[in-house]
């Protein structure tokens, strides 16, 4: 190539837009399912000042059934029928825990809860499912591991007696420990979850038991529910198809995708986003209290967490 021809391909390369590389595309939608996911406890929040736990439920999961429904069963309805047929009675458990009783009891709980500390106690789920893992699956107990769960819980305890910045009543003390259930119950659809994700797609097995959930949810529906939503303030509605559409379709169709692009250790690492996004946004937008306490306790139950997923750990 001549010289001139060389200088003008550089000028050309040098002006052209430089594209992101796809780590980067998909650490970016990383970054911002966490701070979705962050925000889902300021949503829940605010919706349960209107419907009760299990209402919440209804018109979270029905909207997610009907996304779902639609992305899925036009192009892999016959995907959707084999899992189905293959793993019936796991996919109505894993409906059941991971989105039903989860949502419930995430829900009971924050009702009295600041959402912030609801966040905080989610992030328990890792010590949950050694535990449970150690104890139903037979996994090798590890000292470490175990050390990262007494650490976790320790920071758990520092965060509801002092986080609030005031003496915690007997009946918040009770709203927390139901908050705790909605991890365990979550450890309990990892665990189902695991030997059906072997055998097929991550994504579509979870998005057919969100569908499942969906229909579950209709349960919950009553006389009383229809008549009062025409009458629900717009903002209501607003965090409903916050929680429906970014938080659980998009969220999980990105967390699914980056998986299959990125090291899972790398992807499973933006979990720690999650509660730190809550507590700063539950601080900006509810004025939910920032205390010594409740960062100091944040950081000792993050570090435990840590541990308990840490790789390798003897």
């Amino acid at each position: 190539m001549a010289p001139s021809a060389e200088r003008g391909a550089a000028r050309a390369g040098a002006g052209s837009p430089r594209r992101l590389s796809p780590t980067a595309t998909w650490t970016g939608l990383l970054l911002l399912v966490t701070l979705v996911w962050g925000n889902s406890f300021i949503a829940i929040k605010h919706i349960v000042q209107y419907v009760t736990p299990l209402e919440l439920v209804t018109v979270r999961f029905v909207p997610v059934a009907i996304g779902f429904a639609a992305w899925l069963l036009p192009a892999r309805w016959r995907e959707v029928v084999r899992l189905v047929r293959e793993e019936s009675w796991r996919l109505a458990l894993l409906g059941l825990t991971g989105a039903v009783l989860y949502n419930t009891f995430l829900g009971w709980g924050e009702t009295r809860v600041p959402a912030g500390t609801a966040s905080l106690i989610i992030a328990l789920n890792p010590a949950f499912t050694y535990a449970l893992s150690v104890l139903a699956l037979g996994e090798r107990f590890k000292w470490q591991r175990a050390l990262g769960m007494v650490i976790a819980f320790a920071g758990l305890f520092a965060i509801v007696r002092w986080g609030s910045g005031r003496p915690i009543t007997l009946d918040e003390a009770g709203y927390a420990f139901i908050t705790m259930l909605a991890p365990l119950c979550w450890a309990v659809y990892t665990i189902l979850g695991k030997s059906v994700v072997a055998r097929h797609p991550p994504l579509l097995v979870t998005g057919v038991s969100m569908i499942i959930a969906g229909l579950f949810s209709l349960i919950f529906v009553s006389p009383s529910l229809v008549a009062r939503l025409p009458e629900l303030p717009a903002s209501f509605w607003w965090a409903v198809l916050f929680l429906s559409v970014p938080c659980t379709v998009f969220a999980f169709a990105v967390w699914f995708g980056a998986l299959e692009r990125m090291p899972a250790g790398r992807v499973a690492g933006f979990v720690y986003l999650v509660p730190m996004f809550a507590v700063t946004f539950s601080r900006l937008l509810l004025d939910e209290p920032l205390t010594l306490a409740l960062v100091a306790g944040a950081a000792i139950l993050i570090g435990g967490v840590w541990l308990v997923q840490r790789k390798g750990a003897a």
